[in-house]
Formats: C-alpha cells, structure tokens, sequence
C-alpha cells in the first residue's frame, strides 16, 4: 500500500511538472536572450488562475496553499482509508470547495463600486452646473473620490493631466470599471467630452439618480440571495463533515474498498459534484454585456459606445 502511495505521489509530481512546462516562461527585459514562450502558457495560466492577466494576490497565495494540501492529502487519506478513489476526491475537495464557497459570498464590492460611481458622477455634475470644464472637475473630483474608485479616479485624472484625449481615458476608465450601469455614465460623458453644457450636468444627475436606485435593488437581491448562499454553505459543510467523520471508522469505509464500493462512490460522488455545480450555477449572476465595447470597423481597435443603447440616454442639450 505504501508502495501505491509513492507511485500515487510520483504521478501528481509529473502532473504538477506538465502544468509548469505549459505555463512556459516570460522573456527577459533584455539583458540576457529572449527565452521561448510556451504557446500554451495563456491557456494554463487562466486553467490555474481562473482569469487572463496578472493573477490577484489572494488567488496566488491560495493556489500555493491548495497544491501541497492536494499532492500531500490524496495520497495519505488513499493510505489511511484503503480506498484508492480518495486519492481524486481529496484534490476535488481540496481545489472544490474554496470555488464553490468563493460564489456564496454576497457581492457586496460591485455594489459599493456602483453607489460610489453614483456619488462621483453626482459630484461632476454639480461642478459643471458652476460653468467649470468636464477635464477640470474630472481632475478636481479627484481630491474628493469616494474610496471605493479612489484609485480609478485618480488614474482617470492622472491620464487626463497627462494630455491624454478625453474619450480615451474615459474609455480606459470604463474598462477598469467593467460594468454596463457605469458605461451608460460613461458613454454620456464620452459623447460631450468637447461640450460640458448644462445639459450633460442635468443628465449625469438624472443618471445619478438611476445608478442608486439600482443599488437600492441590488441591496434588496443580495438580501434575498443572502438566505440561498448560507443554506448551500451549511448543506456542504455538514456533508463533508459527516464524509470527513465517518472515513475514520473502518467498518464505514469497508465495504468501499471493493471494486463494486469504487464504483457506487465515483457515482455518489459525481452525482455530488453535479448537483454542487447546479447549486452553484443558481448562485451565480453572470454580468450585464456591456455597452462600450471595441469597435472592430476601427482597425486601431478604439473603443467606442454601441449606437443602439447610447440613443436611449437621451438628447444632451
């Protein structure tokens, strides 16, 4: 048994070494030759890191906590329990349950971005009602940003002050947003970039206005999801306690440890996994398409509003 542990051990140390060669290597700034870069590279990083781009702080630390836990606890609970199946549960478990938890959680952080967006464009608004240019109370909102997109405004500014063009560092600004509610903010402030008139203050405020009675409803969802999100919590905890609890008694895990007991467990398990991935799926809420998407008749790739959802924010006088 021991024996079949090592082997278990050797072929997920292969496993791990055919994930780091497809991850490929980053070519150097210069001072040395330029290494290959693996084309498979972008691929494995958003496999093991969920999304393209730089990797958050949070999930690298919590991808080298799982990857021991799940190349040191499969093995072991395989040795422990007699049952070889364990040695693929465990890792499931072990890379499962944090994706699964991860969705549960309120959305609390789009909400605050959201309300924070309402106060920001309420802020420009009123400054432009005092006859001040949109570059100039963008640039002054600065010092009063509310701290949820304090780094997003300051960005925002900060290109502006840097003589970028106006439609281009809001378009940049909305991509680090990524939220249809905050492209139809927007999107108005694009199309008068050159002309902060009354009607673009009226506008903002009425747009204002419906951003936080958004966040009013959304509060209202994430209360009632709330309820649905702590039910499947406590469903899979009380689970893998109970599995957890009974592979410590040998008479449970016995009859298991027949060819007929695999296969029994691999379906009781996928079945699991099927109906947490279902619950999962109702937990979720994929995002709104936005509105400033890439226009592909550019061939230098700009970005602007899409025609049809712009016209319904109305004239701008």
């Amino acid at each position: 048994m021991l024996l079949l542990a090592l082997c278990g051990l050797a072929v997920a140390g292969g496993l791990v070494a055919l994930v780091a060669w497809a991850r490929g290597s980053e070519p150097d700034d210069g001072d040395g030759p330029a290494r290959r870069e693996n084309p498979l590279a972008g691929r494995a990083h958003v496999f093991w890191y969920g999304a393209p781009g730089s990797a958050s702080l949070r999930m690298v630390r919590l991808r080298r906590i799982q990857l021991p836990l799940a190349l040191v606890g499969g093995p072991l609970a395989w040795l422990f329990t007699g049952i070889p199946l364990t040695a693929l549960l465990v890792p499931l478990a072990v890379f499962g349950l944090p994706w699964l938890f991860d969705t549960t959680r309120p959305d609390t952080h789009r909400i605050e971005r959201l309300e924070a967006l309402s106060e920001w464009t309420q802020r420009i608004a009123d400054v432009l009602l005092l006859g001040v240019g949109l570059n100039q109370a963008i640039v002054t909102s600065r010092r009063t940003a509310p701290a949820a997109l304090e780094d997003e405004i300051g960005e925002l500014a900060a290109r502006l002050q840097a003589r970028w063009r106006p439609e281009e560092a809001l378009h940049a600004f909305a991509d680090s947003l990524a939220d249809a509610t905050a492209d139809k903010v927007l999107a108005a402030l694009v199309l008068r970039a050159g002309d902060s008139g009354p009607g673009l203050a009226r506008t903002l405020s009425d747009m204002a206005d419906s951003v936080r009675e958004e966040v009013r409803q959304r509060r209202a969802i994430e209360a009632d999801r709330a309820k649905h999100r702590t039910t499947i919590r406590w469903l899979v905890g009380i689970i893998v306690l109970v599995v957890t609890v009974g592979s410590f008694n040998t008479e449970y895990t016995r009859p298991y440890g027949t060819f007929l007991g695999q296969v029994v467990l691999a379906v009781v398990a996928a079945l699991f996994v099927a109906i947490i991935a279902w619950m999962r799926a109702l937990a979720s809420h994929p995002p709104v398409p936005r509105l400033l998407t890439p226009d592909r008749r550019s061939k230098g790739g700009r970005r602007g509003p899409v025609q049809e959802p712009v016209e319904q924010l109305g004239e701008v006088r």
